[in-house]
């Protein structure tokens, strides 16, 4: 039986692990560096309180097909809960609370501008303007372009833009709409927009991050044959004359496999790429980092009555009601409410101390009533990693490499998608089809 060797083992490694596994066509073995499966996507016990802990909080959308795929093939489907009827609810610090809710009865796009004329803080005059997106969707789109330049060329207003677009931008990419690709917010717009009626629906973990997929995917990977091997970081890869790709582990062991799947970051597969890769690592080097800051409060009572709450104008973007997620499905205290700041490289530097102050600023700001609960506890977590962009004009590198047999994933590879789950879960399965072919085409040589 064929051996693919899999590196890392966050969502993009263990998709590509559960797809081949799935095929039977070879025995997969895992490495994963940290002590814990789920990469850049996992939870764990806060000490003091015993609640479940997301590293970053993740909302999902059901045209994520890719990765409702992945988690009904491990037997966790269930775990991801998702809308009956797409709403949004937001704060605004003139208009107090407001939903964006498009009607499930009326057919796209009627759906979408009944929905954003009953949004409050824009106006009809706005909501005409989005016909030009719509336009421009069928466009082809120049290489290169902003979010910021495309919303520009759409004449979208201050309005519109402050309440919506760039909202959407920060969650859905983790950049700022002046350094976001106008491509990744497009393909997002026609997954979620002009598909089925249903695919825009916003959905969310019920249980924390690693109880939605790691054990499970681990399960079925071993129920196949397979391996996964936490706490063993690759130190050195080297490609034979025929082909086999040899692995060196930091813990001394020594693995020679028929294929390779690197589904790390992009610092990280640059250090571990043996000589004749110059121009991938030189891709590799453009990218940097963009982190999601997470500050977890424990109030003595609830301070909010909605699953989750954007907030238009603050310097948070969203407050997350922990046991309202859970719902009794995983540990969370009746007052934990997690605010999170995506693409925050301005603050996740800051002391913890200047970050529960500026979280709890906003949360008094937009939910006053919340300055008469005492806080008891909080946590900050910083995903520095949590994304990884590009400069302008740059593209991300596909999955295969100059080597045969040696494949790489991550939310990062050219998946036409931005760096979410359901890129990191899309390159997986791309990984894992492309080392299938190789396999066979290998096979039928001899």
């Amino acid at each position: 039986m064929r051996r693919v060797v899999i590196i890392g083992g966050g969502f993009a490694g263990l998709a590509a692990g559960v797809r081949l596994a799935e095929r039977g066509a070879c025995v997969v073995n895992l490495f994963e560096r940290r002590k814990h499966l789920g990469g850049r996507a996992y939870s764990f016990a806060d000490r003091t309180t015993g609640d479940t802990v997301d590293n970053g909080q993740h909302l999902f959308m059901k045209c994520y097909l890719r990765t409702r795929e992945f988690l009904e093939t491990i037997g966790t489907g269930d775990r991801l809960r998702f809308q009956d009827a797409f709403r949004l609810d937001f704060l605004h610090p003139g208009l107090g609370h407001t939903a964006l809710r498009f009607p499930r009865l009326l057919p796209a796009p009627l759906n979408l501008l009944a929905g954003f004329i009953r949004y409050r803080p824009v106006t009809i005059g706005d909501v005409a303007g989005l016909r030009r997106v719509r336009t421009a969707l069928a466009a082809p789109l120049q290489c290169g372009i902003s979010v910021n330049d495309w919303l520009e060329e759409c004449r979208q207003s201050p309005a519109i833009r402050q309440s919506f677009w760039d909202p959407l931008c920060i969650s859905a990419l983790n950049q700022h709409p002046d350094s976001a690709p106008a491509r990744h917010l497009t393909s997002v717009l026609k997954l979620a927009f002009l598909g089925r009626s249903d695919s825009a629906l916003m959905g969310y973990p019920g249980v924390g991050l690693s109880a939605m997929y790691t054990d499970a995917a681990r399960r079925f990977i071993h129920r196949h044959g397979g391996t996964c091997d936490v706490g063993e970081a690759a130190a050195d890869l080297r490609i034979a004359e025929n082909g086999k790709i040899r692995i060196r582990l930091k813990s001394g062991a020594a693995v020679t496999a028929d294929a390779a799947i690197c589904a790390i970051t992009p610092p990280a597969l640059s250090r571990l790429l043996p000589e004749g890769f110059d121009d991938l690592r030189t891709r590799l080097k453009s990218f940097y980092p963009s982190p999601i800051l997470s500050v977890n409060l424990w109030f003595r009572k609830p301070v909010l009555d909605r699953p989750f709450v954007g907030l238009l104008t603050g310097r948070m973007d969203w407050i997350f009601n922990k046991p309202m997620l859970y719902n009794g499905r995983d540990n969370a205290s009746p007052g934990h409410v997690t605010m999170v700041a995506s693409a925050a490289r301005s603050m996740v530097d800051k002391p913890d101390e200047k970050l529960v102050e500026i979280a709890m600023g906003d949360l008094h700001r937009f939910l006053p009533e919340s300055r008469n609960v005492p806080l008891e506890h909080h946590l900050v977590v910083r995903e520095r990693h949590a994304t990884f962009a590009l400069p302008k004009g740059h593209s991300p590198p596909t999955n295969r490499t100059a080597a045969p047999g040696l494949f790489i994933a991550g939310d990062w590879t050219d998946t036409g998608l931005p760096a979410t789950v359901e890129s990191a879960v899309e390159s997986g399965h791309r990984a894992a089809a492309h080392t299938l072919e190789y396999l066979k085409a290998k096979r039928v040589r001899g």
